[in-house]
């Protein structure tokens, strides 16, 4: 596997070997698929004590649920668009559409693996499929769309969730406050050390991989990825409403107050989840600060059961936007075999 992506890179693959990876790597992702699905049952079924589902009885509550999921695979679709476009400005290479989405959604499904190593690794069929891309190029375009993530999140946690946020610093204990600005000073001076310390192999990777190969370096331009973040911050907002959505078809009252509140700590509880290592999907992490957050705001009880199910929602979205995907792509390849 080692000397395919070596050979790959260089251009000097076999297009017959080069089909009989796609095949081994098709057949690999098959198989995380199923591994992932496993972790992801299993950790909802560690859910399931202590919650009330018999409100799932109720035939215009499910029918609203089921909306929300078809809701969620639609902005998962969108994500896999978006990603293409990040691809092609960092790369300079053109990634087709049916290809760019079917592998997004289908290392999306990886993500709930623990590690989030397989969510990468999964991402780099894109090289595999797509004369001239290199496996470094999508590393880094996964890398700077993680980062544009990080950023619309940020933004947004910090708009809708400011007051809620300060109120409940000042309730915290004094010696708290200085543990939670000490490890957020700690772990920012941490990162900033990481992206100096090697800034050089991090320009190398994304502006020249390899000074020995024949591959000429991506003219990326930094303003065209910053006009991503309009449309994450779109797509998070999504994901923020689609949790306060389930909450109300559960029965919480709501207020504009209330609406934007629960958004934006959502939001915030998501890019926590998103940033802690080892997390599958923040699976464990945004649930546990939701309730943390949430807990004297809305029906404690009504929380608990909306935690789960919109996790369950989100699971449920993932495997629709992956079978849309897959169906998507199938269609496509189709009709350029057609057409040739």
């Amino acid at each position: 596997m080692y000397d395919f992506i070596m050979n790959n890179e260089k251009g000097t693959i076999n297009p017959l070997k080069k089909l009989d990876a796609k095949k081994a790597v098709s057949l690999a992702g098959s198989v995380l698929m199923i591994v992932a699905l496993v972790f992801v049952a299993m950790r909802l079924i560690d859910m399931r004590e202590e919650l009330d589902l018999s409100i799932l009885t109720n035939t215009g509550v499910l029918t609203l649920l089921l909306l929300i999921v078809i809701f969620e695979g639609i902005i998962v679709i969108c994500s896999s668009l978006n990603y293409r476009k990040i691809v092609i400005e960092v790369s300079g290479v053109n990634v087709l559409k049916r290809v760019g989405v079917k592998v997004y959604n289908n290392a999306n499904i990886y993500k709930y693996i623990p590690g989030g190593v397989m969510l990468v690794l999964g991402r780099n069929q894109i090289a595999v499929e797509t004369e001239g891309m290199s496996h470094a190029k999508v590393a880094i375009s996964t890398l700077v769309e993680g980062i544009l993530w990080a950023i619309s999140a940020l933004i947004l946690s910090a708009i809708f969730s400011f007051e809620f946020l300060v109120i409940y610093i000042r309730q915290l204990e004094f010696e708290y406050i200085w543990l939670v600005l000490g490890g957020i000073i700690l772990a920012a001076s941490f990162v900033l050390y990481i992206l100096y310390r090697f800034r050089h192999k991090i320009l190398k990777s994304a502006f020249n991989i390899d000074s020995k190969s024949d591959e000429k370096p991506a003219n990326i331009k930094i303003t065209k990825l910053l006009k991503r973040i309009p449309i994450m911050i779109a797509i998070v907002s999504l994901w923020g409403f689609s949790f306060t959505a389930t909450m109300a078809i559960l029965g919480q009252p709501m207020t504009l107050y209330l609406v934007v509140t629960l958004t934006g700590l959502y939001i915030l509880s998501w890019l926590i989840g998103f940033l802690t290592p080892g997390a599958p999907s923040g699976l464990g992490i945004r649930e546990v600060l939701l309730l943390m957050f949430l807990g004297g705001l809305v029906n404690e009880d009504l929380l608990l059961s909306a935690v789960v199910i919109h996790r369950a929602i989100q699971v449920i979205s993932d495997i629709l936007a992956f079978a849309i995907a897959r169906t998507y792509a199938a269609i496509g390849s189709s009709s350029h075999k057609v057409s040739n």
